[in-house]
């Protein structure tokens, strides 16, 4: 009894460990401008709503090159250019594409039915997933406000 109990509470311990670890994969961000969130990394897909500037948001990953965010703020949950997305690092505001890789945001992948399998079956949209499901995302080109060099410093606001 005494071994079950042992393995049972090890068993718990393993999981709350797991659930610790992804919770601190996320990040709190900030929207550097008025933010489209959308329902996939690319301007086409359906957008799922709005962040002002300078709201807060959670940054659950990022796609290859931090171009493209999972981002969660005020009851939505979707994508936004990574080139507009803040987060605190060394006690200032910096972009996503600039600093993500030295603080370890994690890269994520996309796949249409499942994200909106989890996240959106009660929107409009969701009834044309079989359309976006063949939609190939990937040759869209880069998110609003891309640029190809992030390396240094990048504080403005231009976009």
């Amino acid at each position: 009894m005494r071994t079950l109990i042992r393995v049972c509470a090890m068993a718990l311990l393993t999981i709350i460990c797991a659930a610790g670890e992804v919770r601190a994969a996320s990040r709190a961000g900030y929207s550097g401008v008025n933010l489209n969130i959308r329902s996939g990394p690319s301007v086409r897909f359906p957008a799922v709503g709005m962040l002002g500037a300078g709201s807060g948001l959670v940054i659950h990953g990022c796609l290859d090159r931090y171009a493209w965010c999972d981002v969660s703020a005020s009851g939505m949950r979707g994508w936004a250019s990574g080139a507009h997305i803040q987060f605190v690092h060394d006690e200032r505001r910096v972009y996503v594409p600039a600093y993500a890789a030295q603080v370890e945001i994690p890269i994520v992948t996309f796949n249409v039915i499942n994200y909106w399998g989890d996240y959106y079956r009660d929107r409009d949209f969701y009834h044309d997933l079989d359309r976006w499901s063949s939609y190939h995302w990937e040759d869209d080109g880069s998110p609003p406000g891309w640029r190809d060099n992030w390396g240094g410093d990048y504080e403005g606001n231009e976009y």
